[in-house]
C-alpha cells in the first residue's frame, strides 16, 4: 500500500443534523429556538450539499457553499474541516493548515483536523506534525495510522528505535498496515 492512499481524503459526512451549537445569547424563547433550529437546519443541509459537491470534484462550487456555512455560522467545524480538506486535495498546504486551525479553535480535540493538518506540515515541519499526531494518539490510542505516521517521521529523522515502536504499535492496532512500505529517499 502507498503511503500516499493514508491521507484518507474522506469527505466528513459525520456532524451533520443534530447537533447543536454552543450558543452565547439571550435566553432562548420559542420564536428564537425556530429560528435557532432552523439556521442549524440549513447549515447541515449546506454542510451536505458541499459534501456532495466535493465528492463530485466540484471544488470551486463546494468551496462557495462552505463559506455560505461559514456566513451563517462562522464556528462550523465541518465547514471548515472540509474547506481545509478541498485545499489539501488541492495542493495547498497553507490554506488547509489554516482551516484545519479554525476547525481546531471550534473543537481542540477534532482528530481528523489534526490529523490532516499534521500530514500538509510533514514536509516542511517535521516536529510539528509529530507533536499533532502525539496528540491524536493521546486522545485516541487507537489510531493506528497515526501510529504508523509517527513511525516514518521519527525514520526520517533518524531515530530508529522511536520509528520501530510506532510502527509496532500501529501494526497491532492493524495489522494490515504492515504492508505499508517507507518511502524511499
Amino acid at each position: 500500500m502507498p503511503i500516499g492512499a493514508l491521507l484518507g481524503a474522506a469527505w466528513l459526512l459525520a456532524g451533520c443534523g443534530g447537533h447543536s451549537h454552543p450558543a452565547a445569547s439571550p435566553p432562548t424563547t420559542p420564536t428564537t429556538a425556530a429560528t435557532a433550529t432552523s439556521q442549524t437546519d440549513l447549515t447541515d443541509r449546506l454542510v451536505a450539499t458541499g459534501i456532495n459537491q466535493a465528492q463530485s470534484r466540484e471544488f470551486a462550487q463546494a468551496q462557495i457553499t462552505f463559506q455560505d456555512v461559514l456566513t451563517i455560522d462562522p464556528t462550523n467545524l465541518y465547514a471548515w474541516y472540509n474547506l481545509g480538506l478541498i485545499a489539501q486535495t488541492e495542493n495547498d498546504p497553507s490554506r488547509a493548515i489554516v482551516d484545519y486551525q479554525h476547525a481546531l479553535k471550534t473543537d481542540p480535540e477534532y482528530t481528523p483536523a489534526m490529523y490532516n493538518e499534521a500530514i500538509a506540515l510533514e514536509p516542511t515541519q517535521r516536529q510539528e506534525a509529530l507533536s499533532l499526531y502525539k496528540q491524536i494518539v493521546a486522545i485516541n490510542p487507537k489510531a493506528a495510522t497515526a501510529y504508523l505516521r509517527m513511525s516514518l517521521l521519527y525514520a526520517q529523522m533518524g531515530d530508529k528505535a522511536e520509528a520501530a515502536s510506532a510502527r509496532a504499535k500501529a501494526i497491532a492496532l492493524e495489522p494490515q498496515l504492515g504492508s505499508v512500505t517507507p518511502p524511499t529517499t
